[in-house]
């Protein structure tokens, strides 16, 4: 998935050939970033990476970002489901894709939190919250 990044140039250019800002050549929802992903929320110290591609099958997934020995983590909620994200295979390893099923409908909120820990079972650390709606 991070394969795919699209730039922030290209955004840019979009939208100015749209007649629009560039805030919003991104999907609309808390938690929009100009990584190319519907979210992309980093952990405080941006050791890890929660992403969503909605538009390539609403997948989530979690990426190591820094070489510190810590495991990259994620949830995200929504409807009583919970996806549970995790690496472990170090720094520039990411988790598999999931998504929800049933898929979220126009208007749900899905909640998300990432951080890092030492092991399976450490302490979470420089964690990030947010909340993105569908």
């Amino acid at each position: 998935m991070r394969s795919r990044l699209i730039t922030l140039a290209a955004a840019a250019t979009a939208a100015a050939a749209l007649g629009l800002p560039a805030t919003q050549a991104h999907a609309i929802g808390t938690g929009t970033s100009a990584c190319g992903y519907d979210v992309c929320l980093s952990t405080t110290n941006n050791s890890a990476t929660l992403y969503l591609d909605r538009w390539a099958g609403a997948e989530w997934q979690v990426c190591d970002d820094a070489s510190d020995g810590m495991r990259a983590k994620a949830t995200v909620s929504y409807a009583g489901q919970t996806l549970n994200l995790q690496t472990t295979g170090g720094y520039g390893a990411c988790s598999s894709s999931q998504s929800f099923y049933p898929s979220p409908s126009s208007g749900d909120v899905i909640s998300y939190r990432v951080w890092v820990q030492d092991g399976a079972n450490g302490s979470a650390r420089y964690a990030r919250s947010g909340s993105y709606t569908w």
